[in-house]
């Protein structure tokens, strides 16, 4: 199995290096999801990351779900733990075949992973002769049984019947004696050599114990996960997985803010359009009408939604496509973000309120912007030139004509410059 993570669009600068396109294996993910996490805790902050896991023969998407880090939820810092929250939260227990496979083959590409490497025929055939050459030694010298009792009990000669004489019945302590002359004949068995035998079968007391540890978590898992409590069916990672956004709406209602979630940063605009009419929400509104591009409407939605840090975002572009500058520049404040920030100094420079981009670019030392500052100056006196002989009665209507048309002319290049 691999893992895809993918971020939202506007993250911060330094989530810059968190890859949507590499394939990480299961601890990867893990270690990249805890660190990431840690981070934005460390930073206050909050990131929309979505989760998916594939089979790794045919990229069959297997989960899939959407997370938030810097919550400070002590899941996030385990894989396994993160896909089980989901399946507790989020089905309730589910104990269908579908999630149970999924559960039990997730433990075995974990142990898969963390699985010791074990020696060869040819290094453990080595290690088994090294570690034990007394014990052939010893089984060499090692009394046999049958051929000692021969050689101390030969058998006893069939005597004559002439010369057969009758003998006594035997006593107690005869049959004493004998018994005891029996135990000192009988040859004293050595213990086994334990690390002899250690070293012969350690590849398959190393084999053996990973099945076990094997066995044991997929039953653990099994049990815990699949108890005959379990009554609904794991059908949301399913409708999600398969674009059902409005039945999974339906069937679980407690996910819909998740569910709008991946509409945004997967779906179409009209899938959200759907799913905000047949669940109306103040965050669906607010992103839906930035998805259709209504800025006023998107002002007006700010005052009920929750603004995230990539509301804001929006809330800003709404604020700098409406050419209410000055709002943008108070919510990029909290924002702190220098591409905004670059933004608001041009649309100063397209309005003509050179003072305030010179303000902002005091700060943004960008040459860029310094360029545009100059060049928006010139257009704008040129403008004004023009405009004063297309006013000048004195002047014939054909150059009345032609400055009107050099003043319109000048004037959209300074409006759009930056563009």
């Amino acid at each position: 199995m691999y893992v895809l993570l993918k971020r939202s669009r506007f993250a911060w600068p330094f989530f810059s290096k968190f890859s949507k396109v590499r394939r990480y294996s299961l601890h990867e993910a893990e270690k990249t999801i805890r660190e990431t996490n840690h981070a934005c805790l460390d930073n206050h902050k909050k990131l929309v990351v979505e989760i998916s896991i594939h089979n790794e023969s045919d990229d069959e998407l297997l989960f899939r779900d959407v997370i938030e880090l810097g919550t400070g939820e002590a899941y996030l810092g385990n894989l396994l733990a993160l896909v089980q929250h989901t399946f507790r939260e989020v089905l309730d227990n589910v104990s269908s075949d579908d999630a149970q496979r999924f559960i039990v083959s997730l433990q075995s590409a974990l142990v898969a992973e963390a699985a010791p490497v074990l020696l060869t025929d040819k290094e453990s055939t080595e290690a088994a002769t090294d570690e034990a050459p007394g014990q052939d030694q010893s089984s060499s010298s090692e009394p046999n049984p049958s051929a000692s009792h021969d050689a101390q009990e030969p058998p006893d000669p069939q005597p004559e019947p002439s010369t057969v004489r009758p003998q006594p019945a035997p006593t107690r302590e005869s049959m004493q004696n004998r018994r005891t002359a029996e135990k000192k004949r009988q040859p004293t068995r050595q213990a086994p050599d334990m690390g002899a035998l250690f070293s012969k079968y350690k590849r398959a007391l190393i084999v053996f114990g990973a099945a076990v540890l094997l066995v044991v978590g997929a039953v653990g898992s099994y049990r815990f996960f699949f108890s005959p409590k379990a009554a609904p069916q794991p059908i949301y990672q399913t409708l999600v997985r398969n674009e059902k956004y409005l039945q999974a709406g339906q069937a679980y209602p407690e996910k819909r803010a998740a569910i709008e979630a991946v509409l945004v940063t997967d779906g179409t605009t009209s899938g959200l359009a759907k799913f905000q009419s047949k669940y109306p929400c103040a965050n669906g509104k607010f992103d839906l009408a930035y998805a259709r591009k209504k800025y006023q409407a998107v002002i007006s939605a700010s005052q009920k939604a929750t603004m995230s840090r990539v509301r804001k975002s929006k809330l800003a572009v709404a604020y700098l496509k409406t050419k209410q500058f000055e709002q943008a520049e108070i919510v990029n404040r909290d924002l702190n973000d220098q591409d905004l920030q670059s933004l608001i100094a041009i649309g100063y420079i397209q309005t003509g309120q050179f003072d305030q981009a010179k303000r902002l670019n005091a700060e943004l030392k960008n040459k860029t912007i310094d360029q545009a500052i100059q060049t928006g100056e010139t257009y704008q006196k040129a403008a004004a030139h023009f405009q004063a002989i297309a006013k000048d009665t004195s002047k014939s209507a054909a150059e009345r004509a032609q400055a009107k048309a050099s003043a319109a002319s000048f004037q959209h290049q300074l409006e759009t410059l930056g563009e």
